[in-house]
């Protein structure tokens, strides 16, 4: 009896623990996605009435910047604008001197990492006493990729300096960042949490 009731838990056990989702390698696409957002705490965003948007998205690779307009950017352009509208904003071509004027980045950077080995050990083995160290440091490469996209103060423009000031910034990080269904999932939730931009 206590052999069966022991074969039944351990039964159980591996059961429940093949079936846990590991919580870092099994997140699908959209669950891996990081949405950050910050904005100037001296905005009153209710002074701000009317919009416009670049018409194409920057595009940064490892320091190099141009401009793309692909049917992804587009889409990511179209439901921010959507966005903007359902907020309060009336949009506005860019020559109508709007209020605030939005822009979006694809950026791509990829960085050659150098990690120390700051230790050495002991191998006491067959060949008697020998000490071993690793290589004093090693190199690896990582990429990250993001969207940015920002809310410039047209209104109040330093014209002396030629300076415009960022407002309303956000980031989305993640996997999947380049499929086109999961753009509107996306843009609607950096906007969802950043309530304080609602002007009706």
């Amino acid at each position: 009896m206590l052999k069966k009731a022991s074969f039944l838990i351990i039964s159980a056990t591996f059961w429940l623990t093949s079936c846990t989702k590991d919580p870092v390698n099994d997140l699908s696409d959209l669950e891996s996605q990081v949405y950050i957002t910050n904005h100037d705490k001296t905005a009153d965003f209710k002074t701000f009435k009317t919009f416009s948007i670049s018409d194409s998205v920057t595009v940064v690779q490892d320091n190099r910047t141009g401009t793309a307009l692909t049917s992804l950017d587009k889409d990511l352009l179209t439901r921010i604008i959507t966005n903007m509208q359902n907020l309060g904003y009336t949009y506005v071509a860019a020559d109508k001197k709007p209020d605030v004027g939005l822009s979006a980045a694809r950026v791509t950077n990829t960085y050659v990492n150098v990690a120390s080995t700051p230790y050495s050990s002991y191998w006491g083995g067959y060949y008697g006493g020998y000490g071993y160290g690793y290589p004093s440091y090693y190199a690896y490469e990582t990429s990250e990729s993001y969207w940015s996209i920002s809310m410039l103060d047209l209104k109040n423009a330093d014209v002396v300096n030629k300076k415009l000031n960022v407002i309303w910034d956000a980031q989305i990080r993640g996997s999947g960042l380049g499929n086109t269904g999961y753009i509107d999932q996306m843009v609607d939730s950096i906007f969802g949490q950043s309530t304080y931009l609602k002007i009706k």
